[in-house]
């Protein structure tokens, strides 16, 4: 009888946690990507995709890009992007797979995404340009810059990495991220990373494709990940500021530092007691943030 009661308030207590999980994971969903009023979504079909982007600001001033990282879209940085704004025209580009921009039937390398990104601002008539990349933006920072050096004027990668090595795939919040790929791996917080995603995709009604580009990014094993050599990097010249979140658990704050080092003209800035997300998502270091690019770029 004992054990009887004992399973019975196990199960409760499971059924109250996935219901306090799924609620909590819906709330923050709705926080993060709250609409702005100012933006102006657009769609261009860019080779086999059809690209979702949104500009803010004055078009008359000088453009800047930005870009997401992995899983999640523009929408996430919408207050980032909203200071940014009063500097910079914006160009807020979801890539192939991701927010709301189809999957296509070429890859995800990065190699086809930095093609992507070129063709919609060749589309643009953008010739030269600013660009701000978080995680996964910042690799395609790295690789636009390698591909493209007569495009960029200058970038900025914030909590980002040049080669998978510089990932903690020992790390307990982002278990989803290991080794051979991206994969759901058990564990409640790296669950309730993914269940917040998911209720973004919910909300904005791109979750069945979200769907499909997580299969494929969990297919397809490594090839989220970079594999840039330091001899790559000291062939960069586009001028670049690296921001490194000091407690980052995905990405190793040695490894953000050493890329800085070897990129030819750098400089990074370590943000205190940061880590990978809120470096840049929520207002806790949003103006720090946000200052030190506009003094970047300006000089």
């Amino acid at each position: 009888m004992i054990c009887k009661k004992i399973l019975l308030l196990k199960y409760i207590l499971i059924i109250f946690i996935i219901s306090f999980t799924t609620g909590c994971a819906n709330y923050i969903a709705k926080d993060l990507i709250k609409p702005n009023k100012n933006i102006k979504s657009h769609k261009s079909k860019i080779n086999d995709i059809e690209m979702s982007y949104y500009t803010l600001g004055d078009k008359n001033k000088y453009p800047l890009i930005f870009l997401h990282g992995a899983l999640v879209f523009t929408d996430y940085y919408n207050d980032l992007i909203e200071d940014l704004s009063k500097e910079y025209y914006i160009i807020a580009i979801d890539i192939r797979g991701h927010g709301r921009t189809t999957i296509g039937n070429n890859s995800f390398s990065f190699t086809q995404i930095s093609n992507d990104i070129i063709q919609l601002l060749d589309q643009l008539e953008i010739n030269e340009f600013n660009l701000v990349g978080h995680s996964l933006g910042g690799i395609i920072l790295l690789y636009l810059s390698k591909d493209y050096p007569n495009r960029i004027n200058k970038g900025v990668s914030i909590a980002s990495l040049y080669h998978y090595n510089g990932i903690d795939f020992n790390n307990d919040k982002f278990k989803f991220f290991t080794q051979d790929g991206f994969r759901k791996e058990k564990g409640l917080y790296s669950n309730f990373i993914l269940k917040v995603i998911d209720k973004s995709y919910h909300r904005i009604g791109e979750f069945d494709k979200y769907k499909k580009t997580k299969v494929i990014l969990s297919e397809t094993d490594s090839v989220i990940y970079p594999n840039l050599t330091t001899l790559d990097l000291n062939k960069i010249e586009t001028p670049i500021l690296v921001f490194v979140a000091e407690k980052d658990k995905l990405i190793k704050p040695s490894h953000t530092i050493e890329m800085s080092e070897e990129l030819i003209n750098s400089e990074y800035i370590i943000i205190k007691n940061a880590n990978h997300d809120r470096i840049v998502i929520g207002g806790k270091y949003r103006k720090l943030i946000s200052t030190n690019i506009f003094d970047f770029l300006k000089l």
